[in-house]
Formats: structure tokens, sequence, C-alpha cells
């Protein structure tokens, strides 16, 4: 919701509205009406990923002009923008004039703000009782000042029709702004009780996605409860909940487009209602009192079903669904205390055509008001840096939210201003640009899966570490360390144990980076005042090279089917050099059963054990060159001998190692599980117990 404001030098400013914090309720609902269809959830096949693409609010606001649009379809096409995903332009509130066509003045407001209503006989009305008419009749029409109309291929097309040609042109979609109310937040016509004929004229229009809000203003409402419900709105607005009011429009578009032959529209919640609705004015048959997931959910006391939370009900109805207020160029707006927390507490809303909203990103936005940190110094609109940007655009992408920019995506000779004497642009920088076009992070956030979820428990204060995990559709899983300090770096570290990661290995890489590794079992990194590290977790092969090669560290191994016996220098550390191989009782403190594994420049293993006598000295396993022949250790190393080299790997599924030597291909075995009995070379099976070796140590 974006409340009208004055309009500031040099470009109109938007307004951040206060979200109310609301809290959902466990108890049911006291009236449901019997007989009444239950909802079902939205399914028109559209918006089956996270939307992706551009707003006009945050840069131009009512200022917006059909040039400046054309100016940024261009932009996206040409600089790679709409090839990534970002191929939707909305234009926000203020494109049309401030009435209907069947009207020759603007809207009759009344003291509030809000539209005037007329009982039966045609006299005003305040219509804070649900009653009242709006007397407007008509279209929506373009402001011919900003939208003027165009001839393409012998036909007129009106401004906004125009641009809707013209992005499809571009491979494109086209988006555009309405509200359930009878005024837009700005003041200009609303669908309500409009909605065939907007949504008719929307569809002919070639408008592919619409950005629906809700804007009530009037007086303060007192309840007979004596209760003060604040400003609701006037008329149907306190009637009708916000669910029938969206339902209602969102029919209407998929009416009109199966009767005109044209694609479906796609529906955007813009706001998370402010205000909770008078629930003695509700009216009975209203759908959102029979919707089983808003019943299931519980409405809170003084609050009527189908208002807040969005993410409760929202899917129902629409493919978006703003779950907070406005949100600034502050990245506290998306972190734990803004909106991610509510994110995070209505999973079930998000799935193929279903998105939670965290509102329009300002990963790259420059202050539209001054230069900032020159003319403008309000910090309300300092914009973020790259760090925050990438931080902003992650933390986005794990909970699924949609990408869509206010950043003004034009070049800096089409977004250069000049004011009191000082000449900027609020064009989109190369690094930004970067940011946004980052395909590893946007496939993350156009994953079909659920979103992350907290791992551990909630942060302790506002500055404190945050970890997301979000497993991916094709079993990978990504993970995201959120330093939220906007002053000092902080290491952040979990480790697969807490993220539920079962396997002994993963292939890592770090989305922003590009830097890969394995993780077997902390995950931990550096991260930048208000940065973050972002992760995608592969699950390595079946087998892999094994975690321990190249550690540093002995390792009691024990064989399968031994009872957890391991393998040792036969005759322990006192025995000569070139003894043969047994296994044992695994005593931790018997350097004759420590191993360590170390890489070789080629790819292979050489295994030594952890005697240091006059007799061992760190001798070196060595295969014999028949099947059936015993281990045995030589005190020295040669490089040369493919006897002394294994190849040494890891099953991602149990974990067991498997030990060949180069020399013959054969494996490491304990065939036999009584104490002392020999360690052999024998032929590769899977079957053989004897050939799974398991860490000790």
């Amino acid at each position: 919701m974006r409340l009208r404001l004055p309009v500031p030098l040099p470009l109109p400013r938007a307004a951040l509205h206060a979200l109310t914090a609301l809290s959902l309720a466990v108890s049911g609902l006291a009236t449901v009406v019997a007989g009444s269809a239950p909802a079902a959830a939205l399914d028109n096949g559209l918006a089956l990923t996270p939307p992706m693409g551009w707003n006009s609010w945050n840069t131009l606001g009512t200022a917006v002009t059909q040039d400046q649009v054309v100016q940024t379809i261009d932009f996206m096409a040409s600089r790679g923008l709409a090839a990534a995903g970002y191929n939707t332009v909305t234009i926000d509130d203020g494109w049309s004039v401030n009435h209907r066509d069947g009207q020759s003045t603007g809207l009759v407001k009344n003291s509030y703000g809000a539209m005037q209503l007329y009982d039966a006989n045609r006299n005003p009305t305040s219509g804070t009782d649900g009653s009242g008419f709006d007397l407007t009749t008509g279209h929506l029409m373009p402001d011919p000042d900003h939208f003027p109309s165009h001839t393409v291929n012998g036909k007129t097309l009106n401004g906004i029709e125009y641009l809707s040609w013209y992005a499809h042109s571009k491979g494109m979609k086209f988006g555009l702004y309405a509200t359930d109310t009878y005024t837009t937040c700005q003041g200009h016509p609303g669908s309500l009780g409009h909605e065939a004929v907007d949504a008719a004229d929307f569809v002919s229009w070639g408008v592919d996605y619409v950005k629906y809000d809700d804007c009530p203003y009037g007086p303060q409402i007192t309840g007979p409860d004596g209760y003060n419900y604040y400003t609701q709105g006037e008329g149907r607005e306190l009637t009708r909940s916000i669910y029938a009011r969206v339902q209602d429009f969102q029919r209407a578009l998929d009416a009109t487009s199966a009767a005109q032959g044209r694609p479906r529209v796609a529906l955007s919640v813009s706001a998370q209602p402010v205000h909770t609705g008078v629930p003695y004015l509700l009216a009975q048959d209203d759908p959102a009192r029979t919707d089983p997931v808003i019943t299931a959910a519980g409405t809170p006391a003084r609050q009527a079903p189908g208002y807040a939370p969005t993410g409760v009900w929202c899917g129902q109805v629409a493919n978006l669904c703003r779950i907070g207020g406005d949100r600034g160029p502050d990245l506290e707006g998306v972190l734990y205390n803004g909106q991610l927390q509510t994110a995070l507490r209505y999973p079930g809303n998000v799935r193929p055509g279903s998105w939670n909203d965290m509102d329009m990103m300002f990963a790259g936005w420059q202050s539209p008001y001054g230069l900032y940190g020159v003319t403008d110094t309000c910090t309300c609109h300092k914009p973020m840096s790259d760090t925050e940007s990438r931080s902003e655009m992650s933390v986005l992408a794990m909970m699924a939210s949609p990408l869509i920019t206010g950043a003004d995506l034009r070049t800096p000779a089409d977004s250069q201003h000049t004011y009191n004497g000082v000449t900027w642009s609020t064009g989109i920088s190369d690094s930004a640009l970067a940011i946004y076009k980052n395909s590893d992070v946007i496939a993350v956030d156009q994953d079909g899966a659920k979103p992350a979820t907290l791992v551990g428990s909630p942060p302790r204060s506002s500055t404190a570490p945050l970890v997301l995990k979000r497993p991916l559709a094709n079993g990978d899983t990504a993970v995201l360390l959120v330093n939220q300090d906007p002053s000092n770096s902080q290491t952040i570290s979990t480790d697969l144990s807490a993220l539920g990661l079962t396997g002994p290995g993963y292939s890592s890489k770090e989305l922003w980076t590009g830097a890969t590794g394995n993780v077997t079992g902390t995950i931990s990194a550096p991260v930048a005042p208000h940065g973050v590290a972002l992760y995608r977790l592969k699950p390595l092969a079946a087998t892999v090279p094994a975690a321990v090669i190249g550690d540093g560290r002995y390792h009691g191994i024990s064989a399968g089917g031994t009872g957890g016996q391991v393998l040792e220098v036969q005759g322990t550390c006192s025995a000569p050099d070139g003894s043969t191989t047994d296994i044992n009782t695994w005593w931790s403190s018997h350097t004759s059963e420590q191993w360590r594994f170390d890489p070789n420049s080629d790819g292979t293993v050489h295994i030594t054990d952890n005697c240091s006598t006059g007799t061992q000295a760190h001798g070196t396993l060595t295969g014999p060159a028949s099947v059936g022949g015993r281990a045995w250790v030589l005190n020295g190393y040669d490089p040369n001998s493919t006897y002394q080299k294994w190849r040494v790997v890891q099953n991602t599924s149990t974990g067991h190692l498997a030990i060949t030597n180069v020399a013959t291909g054969l494996e490491l075995d304990a065939p036999q599980a009584t104490a002392t009995s020999p360690v052999v070379l024998d032929q590769p099976d899977t079957a053989a117990s004897g050939q799974a070796w398991t860490l000790m140590s």
C-alpha cells in the first residue's frame, strides 16, 4: 500500500507505509455460512516459477512516462536482463487520468480523501456503515500527457496498449497497476465495482500481469463494541473482504480472457493489509468465511477473515502475495526482524502458481531525489552497497520470492537528472547489473521446491547471524550464511548435521564468488557486514575421493564383518621391516593400528603406519603381486612403485572406504573375522564385507 503524499522535488517520492503487526490466533471463526462452497487454491497455470521483472514505482513514481518505459524495455532487452528472466515490465500507480470516461471531471472526494459515495436518493453518505453507491461509470483512461496514443500497423493504440505491444515486440511481458478499492493509493479510480469493465480492458490491451493493491481511505471507525478499528474504508470496502475483492477481479480476468480468446493474466496482491477488517460489517456470504485454509487457521478477535495475514490465504486467489509492508533501500527490511521472519512463517503459501512477495528489490537503486551524499542526505534514501544488494537478492532467492526490481534500468543518458545546479544519474551500475544477472542465484530463486527454513534457533538480536537452508528440486541444497550486523564482519558456521544432510560428502559452490570445494563436515566463512555467503551443495557421486586423504592425521580403519577389528602391522611396531598385516582388536593407543593417507601428485595415495621404532619407521603399505597375497609394510616409499600406491574412495551412502592397489587393481580385504587373520588383496567384490573399511578415528 502506498499512500498519497505531497510530491517533493525533483521527482515524486515513494511513501513507505508502516505495517501493523498482526499475529495469527488459533481460535476459530465465530460464524460460518452453511452450504457455501469452499474455495480451491488458484490454479490458472501461470507464475509456475516466481515472476521476475521491473516496476516503475521506486524510481519514477507517478511521474512515469511512456518514453521512460520504452527506454527501460530497450535497456532490459539489450543488456541481457530479459534473457536472464527479468521479462515483465510493470507500470505502477498514476498511469490513468483521475476519472473514468463516464465523467468529465475528477473523482469527487470527501474530507478524508475517500471517493464520495451516495445513497439511493443520490445524497452524499459517509459509507461507514457499509452502505453507499459509487456513481462513476465507464472505462479507465491512460493519461494522454504521459501515455499518448500511437498508430501501429494502421491501428490506433492508446498509450498503455502501445506499451504492451512494444514489450511484446521485444519478447517481453507487460504489467499494469489497479486496486480492489474505490481509489488507488494516489487517488486515481480504483477497480472496486468495475471489475468486469477493467478486466476486459486490460485483457484487450494485452496486459499479462496485474499488480492489485489495496488502498482504503476514510474516517476512523468505532464499532458497536466501542473498539476503534481505525481507517477501514467505506461502502463495499467494509462489507467485502480483500480476499473476496481480489477473487472478483481474478475471476473477471479469467472470464474475459476466455471470452476474448486471449491468454490468462497473472495477478499479484500488492498490499499486506494494514487493517484487519470490521467483522460485524463483513457480509455473511463472503467467501473468506468458508475458505478451508482460513477456517483452519482461525481468525483473531476483532478481525475478519480474508484480511491479514495474506500469507494464510492469498494463494487461493492470486499468484503473488505481499506478506509485509512497503520496503525502503535499507537491508533490514528483508532480514529477520523485517520480512524474512514473516516469509518463514507461511511456507504453505509457496508453490508453483503462488509465491510470497517480499516487495520490490532495491539492489542497484539510486536516489531519484538528489545525488545521495551531496544534495540528498536522508538516510531513508541511502542506496544499498553491492554487498547489501547481493544479500537482498540472496534472501529473496532462498525464500522463492519474486525478483521484481524498482531500480532505474536505463542508460546513464536516459536516467540523468538536473536539480538546483546538480546533475546526476539514477541508472543502474554495471556491478549492480551483474548482481541481477547471476544465473546461479536466479536458479535458486526459480527452483520449484519449497522455500528456505531457518537452521537452528531464531537469532538472538537484530545483528546476530543466521543460516537458511533450502532443499532444491534436483536434490541439491542451498545454504545461506547471513551477517545481519551492518558494522562488523562475522565468521558464520554450520555443519551437515545441523543442515539435516546425512551423506559423507558434498561438492559446494559459493554462488557469488564461484569458489568450489567439498564439504564433509563444517561450512564456515568470514562474512562482511550486511553480507552473505550462498552455497549450493550437491551430493558427491556414489564413490568419491575419501575425506581422509591429505588431512595429515592417523586413522584406525576397521574391516567390515570383523566385529570392529582393525588393520595393523602384524607383530605391532616391534615387528621387523617387511612384516605383513592382519586384523586385530582396536586400541586407540596402538600406533601400529594407525594409518595416514597422503596424496601423490598423480592422484593416487600412499598409506603409512604411525610406528616410530628401530624396526618400524612409518612403514608404507605395499601390495603383493597376486590374488590372496598378504599386504605388507616397508620402511621407505618408492614413488615409482605402483605396488605402494593406492586409490582410496568413499561411498557417499555408507561412508565405507574401498582401498585399491594401483599395480594390480585388487582390493584390500580382510576375508576372515578371527583376530590376527591376514589382510590380503582380492578381486573387487561389492558384496565382500571385508573390502568395506570404516574409519574408527
